[in-house]
């Protein structure tokens, strides 16, 4: 029963769990708990726990030496070690291809080893095979890319985590702000640090004339129709301040110009023409 606590113990198992997988009894936690602690204080035991954990972290290393040894040898494979290169009859029309004296013409070929006489190590590189419609077996090998990933994941290569906790581009607006805010008390330093500039600034309209009148910047034929209408006589049915005020505009609207006065500004332009 010690050796089967000391091996619960040993894969990191909590006491009271070890205690009870062990075959162990206890009415509630507090007396399973109290009883394992005396269970480890017995000679042997934690020792025992001890040379198993070692043991247990030895396999571990070991288990992480050859993965990483398949991996970078994933990625270091050569393609053309599963290939070979074979001289085949050169045909032409259906018929064997000869040279002038009756010599058989040949081309050179590549054609996928045989599985079987590859070596070991190349054949644990194979992921799978595909026959293609010549029945040969063509082999595929396992991704590089993912080796790579895999290999950059074991190393601890490029992680971000493994940036240090007072790394300010892990740090929030407010934490940051905060930050600043008590950097600058220990400092001495009187700051008024507000979010203000964390918070896009509203865009702001164009102001309006006195009376609220809004000049609308128009080309230049409009300008030009603007400058006929200043010049033009008063219309009849039209009063003077009207026609003041239409020439304050670039272009006359039923809201700067309303009722009967737009009828006669209207006069004005067709006048003009």
């Amino acid at each position: 029963m010690h050796e089967r606590y000391a091996r619960f113990r040993a894969q990191a198992l909590p006491r009271i769990v070890a205690f009870r997988k062990a075959g162990n009894t206890a009415k509630n936690d507090h007396v399973a708990d109290a009883n394992s602690c005396r269970l480890e204080r017995k000679p042997g035991v934690r020792e025992r726990i001890e040379y198993l954990s070692r043991q247990a972290q030895e396999r571990i290393v070991e288990k992480r030496a050859a993965l990483e040894e398949q991996l970078w040898a994933v990625l270091e494979a050569d393609i053309g070690a599963f290939w070979e290169t074979y001289e085949a009859s050169k045909t032409k029309d259906g018929k064997l291809a000869t040279d002038q004296d009756g010599k058989m013409l040949t081309v050179r070929k590549q054609r996928a080893k045989l599985i079987n006489d590859l070596p070991l190590e190349a054949r644990k590189l194979i992921e799978d095979v595909t026959i293609d419609r010549n029945g040969n077996v063509i082999p595929k090998l396992y991704s590089k890319a993912q080796a790579n990933s895999d290999l950059r994941k074991l190393l601890n290569i490029g992680r971000t985590e493994d940036r240090p906790e007072n790394d300010v581009s892990r740090l929030s607006d407010a934490e940051l702000v905060a930050q600043i805010s008590d950097q600058a008390k220990q400092l001495g330093i009187e700051i008024n640090l507000n979010y203000a500039f964390l918070q896009q600034a509203p865009a702001t309209a164009p102001p309006d004339l006195p009376g609220g009148e809004v000049v609308d910047h128009e080309p230049v034929a409009a300008e030009a129709d603007t400058a006929d209408v200043a010049s033009a006589p008063a219309a009849p049915g039209v009063s003077n301040a009207t026609v003041s005020k239409a020439r304050g505009v670039n272009q006359l609207t039923p809201e700067t110009v309303t009722g009967h006065e737009f009828a006669g500004a209207r006069q004005i332009k067709g006048g003009r023409r």
